[in-house]
């Protein structure tokens, strides 16, 4: 009993009440706030993870519908460029078959005005690409470099006295940017449709390994950036520029 007592009377705060009492009379109430503290912080989080969830699919739809309106807008330019670039590639291949031994040449003259109509046709679409990089930067780059590359190659043929060469220059190029143009149209398809139809359009399988083709894989954009930034005439002179650029604003 003497231990017992001492043991009631240590825990006396308030006169006459001991902590027994308190945490008896106080427990239910105390409980029952910590269950709805935690009710309500649940049910927090919950509408959090909702509401993020709902801004995570409305960011989604705007993407996949700015990619749709985009493919749209830019698949209308291609189709006009092409038509500009497969009368250059017609009228230049005609005129190599003009005779049996397929060595017409083409005068400076017919260069200029095929070379206008080829050259704005590519600036069109590279001009448009690059205001619109960010959707997918890494294939509207490459795409772009490919362009560029090929008109750098095309203003290039001013300076070139075969005459057949150039025929034959011109006729290559316009074919690239066509080849180029398709595998464009076949990754914008896919990005814009893709996920809506379930289905990929598959990418041109050339014969001859040597050529390139453009596709939306991650490695393979790598490798053709490197390929048109490094090894292209385009890339090579645009390095050039920028390292006596470099050295020039240096010193």
């Amino acid at each position: 009993m003497a231990s017992s007592t001492i043991v009631e009377k240590s825990c006396y705060f308030i006169s006459n009440v001991s902590c027994y009492d308190v945490a008896k009379d106080f427990a239910s109430p105390l409980l029952a706030a910590i269950a709805v503290v935690a009710s309500v912080l649940i049910a927090f989080k919950q509408l959090s993870k909702q509401h993020q969830n709902t801004l995570d699919a409305q960011k989604e739809e705007a993407k996949r519908n700015t990619r749709v309106e985009l493919f749209k807008d830019i698949n209308v330019l291609l189709d006009q460029s092409t038509v500009s670039i497969r009368q250059v590639n017609s009228y230049c291949f005609g005129k190599k078959y003009s005779n049996l031994e397929m060595k017409a040449q083409i005068d400076h003259v017919e260069y200029l005005e095929l070379m206008q109509s080829f050259g704005n046709a590519l600036l069109a679409v590279i001009s448009k690409v690059e205001s619109h990089e960010i959707v997918n930067l890494k294939l509207f780059r490459v795409f772009r470099f490919a362009l560029q590359s090929i008109h750098h190659d095309l203003l290039a043929l001013q300076t070139e006295n075969d005459r057949f060469k150039v025929l034959e220059s011109i006729i290559e190029l316009t074919n690239d940017s066509i080849m180029y143009f398709g595998d464009f149209q076949v990754c914008m398809q896919n990005m814009a449709y893709g996920e809506v139809f379930d289905s990929d359009v598959p990418h041109r399988v050339p014969a001859d390994k040597r050529y390139k083709v453009i596709t939306n894989c991650p490695d393979s954009l790598d490798k053709l950036h490197d390929y048109f930034w490094q090894e292209t005439n385009w890339g090579k002179n645009c390095i050039k520029y920028e390292d006596e650029a470099k050295e020039k604003f240096s010193s």
